[in-house]
């Protein structure tokens, strides 16, 4: 069997985010859905995503290794909860799962899946479905049934929480119950899980009480840390006695320090000195300066709106939602982020007390902005990246150039853009 993890329509929505990165490598819970649909079955999955990805998230042989002569069971890369996987795989083969019309999943002979998989290559997974309908057997999800799905950045944050709780029995399964032999390390509630290579050095506190904690092998919990579940902490984290609250998940090799709430981090990103984070999500490679934080209420407590990268200005319909900061971008010490900031792939801005709402992929600058120079900035990520012992692969090199030449037309006249981004922050 071959297990394809897939990319549809709707990735436009998360476009701000996954630039850099295919939806199904969004981290939420425990896992991305591509690692949690190999947790699921057992068996490596494939990534089918957009061109400017393939070369470094795909496969080697791209499309062409999807192609096994063996079933081919397709999963779609926006579905965080896989509860109906398992059910999926032993349906009879030439079944599709449908949810509100997206296609959610398929299980297909290799010659069924080989005429879909072209639609699917360039995420048109309404054509794939439409496809597939006329020659398979169609098995509608509803109600309880039908996997929660995201569509915009600010549903990894909602769905943060609930995710690590549903992550609990695969997580459980290859984490073992924590039991401290040491007095320091205050426990409250069940289901604290910590790998055996973990590190846990009192005074400290871990209160599962409202949800489980799993903390993974490598990672550090210094002394006068608070964690409170749900939470998860990814291998090689360091939480450097800061307070970690609910519905909160660090990805690996982490710096975390300060207070953060309700967040996701990719992973390999600093926010190690004090500062608020507060439900926001980000990617990898991130680095937050001293002081800074975030705000994740308006003071008319109204919705939050947030500028999306080629769709625009959305109201979110959330009360509570912090900031978005996507794969490589830095910001300077002290700088302050309303509710709703979305500063896009690797930019870097700095000596400014307020950030602009929204700032356009590879930008550069504070009180002056200027387009990030693609040669500085890879050689900037090289050197981020050779500090977590972590190296900057032809194919990974490739695929940023790719990203700076697709968002160049976000970017505008950089001439005009000081007095863009004060307009959108206001």
């Amino acid at each position: 069997m071959t297990l394809i993890v897939f990319e549809d329509e709707r990735w436009r929505g998360l476009a701000t985010i996954a630039q850099a990165r295919p939806v199904f490598e969004l981290r939420c819970g425990g896992y991305t859905v591509r690692e949690r649909a190999a947790a699921v079955t057992g068996m490596g999955a494939l990534g089918l995503a957009r061109a400017h990805l393939m070369g470094y998230y795909g496969p080697p042989g791209g499309l062409a290794a999807m192609y096994t002569g063996a079933p081919a069971v397709l999963v779609n890369g926006r579905c965080l909860d896989l509860a109906w996987l398992p059910r999926l795989i032993a349906e009879p083969v030439n079944t599709v799962y449908l949810a509100d019309g997206d296609l959610i999943g398929a299980r297909l002979t290799s010659a069924l899946a080989s005429a879909v998989l072209y639609y699917l290559r360039d995420q048109q997974a309404i054509d794939a479905r439409d496809e597939l309908i006329r020659f398979a057997r169609v098995v509608e999800l509803r109600g309880a049934e039908s996997p929660a799905r995201i569509v915009y950045p600010w549903d990894l944050i909602g769905q943060s929480g609930e995710q690590i709780v549903r992550d609990l029995p695969l997580l459980s399964a290859r984490l073992p119950v924590y039991a401290s032999t040491d007095p320091s390390v205050v426990l409250r509630g069940e289901h604290i899980f910590v790998g055996p290579g973990a590190r846990i050095d009192g005074p400290l506190v871990l209160d599962a009480r409202d949800g489980p904690i799993f903390i993974e092998d490598g990672a550090h919990i210094e002394p006068f840390s608070f964690i409170q579940g749900p939470a998860y902490i990814g291998a090689g984290a360091l939480i450097a006695s800061a307070r970690i609250r609910g519905e909160t998940s660090i990805g690996p090799v982490c710096r975390i320090g300060g207070e953060v709430e309700a967040s996701i981090v990719q992973g390999y990103s600093n926010k190690h000195h004090d500062g608020f984070l507060g439900h926001s999500w980000l990617g990898e490679w991130v680095n937050i300066g001293a002081m800074t934080t975030n705000s994740d209420l308006k003071n008319n407590y109204g919705s939050v709106r947030v500028a999306l990268e080629g769709i625009g200005q959305i109201d979110s319909g959330v009360l509570k939602l912090g900031c978005f900061l996507a794969d490589h971008v830095k910001l300077g010490i002290g700088l302050h982020l309303n509710g709703g900031t979305v500063i896009g792939t690797a930019s870097n801005i700095f000596g400014v007390h307020s950030a602009p709402k929204t700032v356009p992929p590879f930008t550069w600058g504070g009180e002056i902005f200027r387009e990030y120079r693609i040669d500085n900035m890879v050689r900037v990520a090289r050197t981020v990246m050779g500090r977590r012992k972590r190296e900057l692969a032809p194919a990974y090199e490739a695929l940023l150039r790719a990203v700076f030449d697709l968002t160049r037309p976000s970017r505008g006249d950089m001439s005009e853009l000081p007095a863009l981004v004060r307009a959108v922050s206001v």
